[in-house]
């Protein structure tokens, strides 16, 4: 994957996330006055896991409602959370009951990418604050449309790019905007999606350039402050890898442990924007970006071809983050 870009770097102050000079912990206590948020979680997935063991630790939210359809699972997940009767388990079909009831106001979504429009959309119209996974929706349009009826309604509608708030991430961050390790000339990724994504999840996905590479090309325009002017991808699929499975002894880290503080402090920063307004650091115009890099990438390594990419109506602030 290439992503071309311009030549300059942006000195810009931000909020690096550390364990040591900025806990979350003494923040929390700092705004515990505030109500605890009511809450429903849509799905329990790969990320709505990770995201439900957040959410049941933290004592910022009261957890109402979780809505899965594989409905065995639920005396499992109760008896594993310790949850009691205040926890009402719901199927899809009967999301309409967390829609309509005016207690909860905050809905996080962790189903699978071609529910989330639709989920999106029936919560902020019912006044509640949203955290979604990425992609908000399966194409740009839809997502458009997703923060415009956010906008019209004065709610929040998040996007998890996790990644801005791993320390290691925001410290190199911090870093290229110091100047410390000189001028960016290139900026090379490596994602390693341990462990291997599951068939039924690569089936129902948003595919690999919206579902799983955002990240990279989220992390590439953030730390560089740029956005690309063409994109070149190629792809390749090792099928028997993917039949057979991972025959090596495991990656250490998984993307779930690897991005542990990642994902804690990024329900933190949501949290401080419902209940406290803080600024949003994961902007509408910034995932729309991710979104037509995506696309771009995905047509580029169907049809082998490079994609110029035009800015000019998008509406992009001169410093991009």
């Amino acid at each position: 994957m290439e992503l071309s870009h311009g030549p300059g770097v942006y000195k810009y102050s931000h909020k690096s996330y550390s364990s040591q000079s900025d806990s979350w912990s003494s923040r929390v206590s700092l705004n515990s006055w505030a109500a605890p948020v009511v809450g429903a979680i849509f799905g329990l997935g790969r990320a709505g896991s990770i995201h439900l063991s957040n959410i049941i630790g933290n004592p910022r939210v009261i957890l109402k409602y979780i809505v899965d359809d594989r409905s065995e699972r639920f005396a499992e997940l109760k008896d594993y959370w310790k949850l009691d009767n205040s926890v009402t388990f719901l199927t899809s079909k009967d999301s309409e009951k967390v829609y309509k009831d005016k207690s909860v106001n905050v809905v996080f979504i962790g189903s699978p990418t071609w529910t989330h429009e639709d989920i999106v959309v029936n919560s902020i119209n019912n006044n509640k604050h949203v955290y979604c996974e990425k992609p908000i929706a399966e194409n740009i349009e839809d997502t458009k449309k997703c923060y415009e009826t956010a906008k019209a309604k004065g709610c929040t509608l998040f996007a998890a790019f996790n990644r801005r708030f791993d320390p290691a991430y925001s410290g190199l961050w911090q870093r290229v905007r110091n100047g410390d390790v000189g001028h960016v000339q290139i900026l090379k990724v490596t994602a390693r999606d341990s462990p291997l994504p599951s068939i039924p999840y690569l089936q129902t996905s948003g595919g690999v350039f919206h579902d799983c590479l955002v990240h990279d090309f989220d992390m590439a325009c953030w730390v560089l402050g740029e956005l690309p002017t063409r994109v070149q991808a190629t792809a390749a699929a090792l099928i028997p890898e993917v039949k057979e499975g991972i025959k090596q002894t495991p990656i250490f880290y998984s993307f779930p442990s690897r991005y542990r503080l990642a994902y804690k402090y990024e329900l933190e920063h949501f949290l401080d924007v419902v209940m406290n307004g803080e600024p949003m650091k994961v902007t509408s115009w910034q995932t729309l970006a991710v979104s037509k890099i995506a696309t771009a990438a995905e047509k580029s390594a169907r049809t082998g071809q490079t994609v110029e990419l035009d800015w000019t109506k998008d509406g992009i602030p001169a410093i991009y983050s």
